[in-house]
């Protein structure tokens, strides 16, 4: 189920539920095409997608979910259907953003966009430069063209060190990029400046892979704005020694923000920006510790979310429930989705949306 079928004439690709980035990437790249992933090559397509995918590609094309034209889904009673806007378009817009509710679905059919070599890269700082990096990144990202695609983070682990950084995807004129992202230079002397012309298969590999068998818990939330508060908390957050981990943050700008929010069924379409705690660690017995400084920093964000989370990073629903998570509206319209194709609940190890 990791087959991927391009047609260049369409542009558009197919590919199988079990497909990983890393399969679908290359065969895209080859005909000069791609559609918005996620930002590691061993993600799979599947879960990425139904979940919402934030990406490199977030600014100039949208969400993955945003590209996808149409999937076919094995239902609970074995049935197998076409989910596009024409066919059975209430389940097509559960898939983008309900998660795995609804079926399995054993294939998905993206449209692809044309792209050219990029400026991309990461840029690496101090620690403790976190907080002048972090504010100038959040100014910069305010007033961003669509073509500039940028995270910021900070990160306190044995794997990844103590840095903050923030990743580049500029994709225009390299000249432009270059001094576009000059507030980011000017703000501190980064450690690392590795920020030069690449393609988009490089640039999907500037963050490496996480190695397997980590033990991890994810929360976060949806934020309205970025105010210097919340830089000031997540700053603190990762100061005492016993914290251990990553905080991510990310924009929802151009394209993914353009769309409206009743579109689809991902609930973070109102939000500026997502942040999540990232923990992981190796040391069954730091489990309780590791699971709590996740939740901590998801409920110290309270006072500026929207709603919960993004999904496809939480490792349990940041809100009371999933309504909270959705929002009332959107819930109950998942829930008669899920009431006429999955009523017995099969599809339930998940952020389950019950049918009743």
């Amino acid at each position: 189920m990791r087959d991927v079928q391009v047609d260049p004439e369409t542009m558009t690709a197919t590919c199988g539920g079990g497909t990983l980035w890393q399969d679908l990437d290359p065969p895209c790249l080859r005909h000069g095409g791609v559609t918005p992933g996620g930002t590691f090559g061993d993600t799979g397509v599947a879960g990425l997608t139904l979940g919402g995918g934030l990406g490199h590609l977030a600014g100039l094309h949208g969400l993955t979910l945003d590209n996808l034209l149409a999937a076919t889904v094995v239902t609970a009673d074995g049935a197998v259907v076409r989910a596009s806007k024409a066919e059975h378009p209430d389940l097509f817009w559960a898939l983008r953003g309900g998660g795995g509710n609804f079926g399995a679905v054993v294939d998905f059919t993206f449209r692809l966009h044309p792209v050219e070599q990029l400026l991309g890269g990461l840029l690496v700082y101090d620690l403790g430069a976190a907080g002048a990096v972090i504010e100038t990144w959040r100014e910069l990202m305010e007033s961003a063209p669509d073509g500039l695609m940028s995270v910021a983070g900070l990160s306190r682990s044995p794997f990844s060190g103590e840095r903050a950084y923030v990743s580049v995807a500029y994709f225009g004129d390299h000249d432009e990029g270059r001094e576009l992202i000059r507030p980011l230079l000017d703000a501190a002397t980064p450690v690392l400046d590795a920020v030069r012309p690449m393609h988009y298969a490089e640039l999907q590999e500037i963050f490496g892979r996480m190695p397997f068998g980590l033990r991890n818990y994810w929360s976060g939330r949806f934020l309205h704005t970025l105010p210097d508060d919340v830089i000031a908390f997540s700053r603190a957050h990762l100061a005492p020694e016993e914290v251990r981990g990553t905080i991510l943050i990310e924009p929802l700008h151009g394209a993914a923000a353009r769309v409206a929010p009743d579109e689809t069924a991902f609930a973070g379409r109102e939000a500026s920006y997502n942040a999540t705690f990232i923990g992981f660690w190796l040391d069954p017995a730091d489990d309780a510790r590791g699971v709590e400084a996740a939740r901590t920093y998801s409920a110290g964000l309270a006072p500026w979310a929207l709603g919960g989370g993004y999904l496809n990073y939480a490792s349990e629903p940041a809100g009371a429930t999933l309504e909270t998570e959705f929002g009332a509206e959107r819930f109950a319209r998942l829930r008669a989705v899920k009431r006429e194709f999955d009523p017995a609940n099969v599809f339930r190890f998940n952020h389950n949306i019950a049918p009743d």
